[in-house]
């Protein structure tokens, strides 16, 4: 029984040190130095298919503001934060905004998803394709969900994993507007 104790304790706390040493991994992306390094990385072109399995080339959508979200049907910050995507992109898709959802998960389940949410806005299936494409956008840990955001001359203004939120999406895309 002693050594059961044990064990589920280290197991406690190695989980507890890895969410931890994530959660810090996180936080680098949204730390200043991070974002101001960023307004030096321009967008570079990438062509995934879209649900009907049309390859979609990124610079199609140039000389916009663009949020483009990485993200996944299993993943619940992901679920959590799609209707904001959802309401943001209704109101503001007129001005020059769009989002384009690139999901890391199998085609069927992902257009079931978007299907029953009603996603309005552009969704992109890539796997592993898409996985490689966050990677060379920043985001080393894998993610999920991971937020750019391109201004109007193709320059990376935000970038960062974990939840979006509608306040903080929207403090990010009105100055670009």
């Amino acid at each position: 029984m002693k050594t059961r104790t044990i064990f589920v304790l280290a197991l406690s706390l190695i989980v507890f040190l890895s969410w931890l040493a994530y959660e810090t991994l996180l936080d680098t992306h949204n730390s200043p130095e991070v974002v101001n390094k960023s307004h030096h990385i321009k967008r570079h072109d990438f062509s995934l298919p879209d649900l009907s399995g049309q390859p979609q080339a990124f610079s199609q959508w140039q000389n916009k503001v663009i949020l483009v979200n990485f993200w996944a049907t299993w993943c619940p910050p992901c679920r959590r934060e799609i209707p904001d995507f959802i309401d943001i992109y209704k109101q503001y898709k007129d001005q020059d905004f769009i989002i384009i959802g690139i999901a890391t998960d199998d085609e069927i389940k992902v257009a079931d998803f978007v299907k029953q949410l009603g996603i309005n806005y552009p969704i992109l299936v890539g796997g592993r394709s898409a996985m490689q494409v966050s990677y060379q956008y920043g985001n080393h840990s894998g993610a999920l969900p991971y937020s750019i955001i391109f201004d109007k001359q193709g320059i990376i203004r935000y970038r960062a994993g974990g939840l979006m939120s509608k306040e903080k999406l929207l403090n990010q895309i009105k100055p670009l507007l």
